[in-house]
C-alpha cells in the first residue's frame, strides 16, 4: 500500500515528538490512510483513545502486586480495552488490500503471547500520536 505523503509526513512529526520511540510506524500510517481512506477517522480517533488507556492501565497493572486490592479491577479494565483496540483494529483493516488484511491479522490478531505484545507496542505508538494531538490542538493531522 502506498502511503500518502501527508500521512508520512505526519506520523513523521509525531515520531519526532516521541523523540523517535515510534515501533510502528508502518503500521500506524496504514491505519491512519484506511481511516481516511474509508470514512473512519472516528474510529482511528477513538483507537488512540483506547490505545492510550490500556498502555496506562498495563503500566500501573506492572507496578501492581497481584494481591493488591486494585489489581482484579485493573486487571479487567486492561482486558476489556484490549478487546476494545482490537475491535477498532479490525474495523480499519475490515475493507483493506487482502496482503495488508493478512499482515494484521498474523501480528495482531492471533491468540499469543507475541500478538499481544504486538498490540501493546502499537498502542504506545497510537498513544503518541493521541498526545501529539492534545498538546497540538490536531486531529489526526488534518
Amino acid at each position: 500500500m502506498e502511503i500518502r505523503s501527508e500521512i508520512n509526513q505526519y506520523i513523521d512529526s509525531v515520531n519526532t515528538f516521541s523523540q523517535n520511540r515510534l515501533q510502528n510506524k508502518e503500521d500506524v500510517s496504514i491505519l491512519l490512510q484506511l481511516s481516511r481512506d474509508e470514512g473512519k477517522e472516528q474510529a482511528f480517533e477513538d483507537l488512540t483513545f483506547h490505545a492510550k488507556y490500556i498502555y496506562r492501565v498495563f503500566g500501573i497493572l506492572k507496578r501492581t502486586t497481584p494481591d493488591s486490592d486494585a489489581y482484579p479491577k485493573l486487571s479487567a479494565e486492561f482486558k476489556e480495552g484490549i478487546e476494545k483496540v482490537s475491535t477498532l483494529l479490525r474495523t480499519l483493516v475490515k475493507e483493506a488490500p487482502d496482503d495488508i488484511k493478512q499482515h494484521f491479522m498474523r501480528k495482531y490478531f492471533g491468540l499469543t503471547h507475541e500478538c499481544l505484545d504486538n498490540v501493546l507496542a502499537v498502542s504506545y505508538d497510537l498513544s503518541w500520536i493521541k498526545n501529539w494531538n492534545i498538546d497540538k490542538g490536531n486531529n489526526t493531522g488534518k
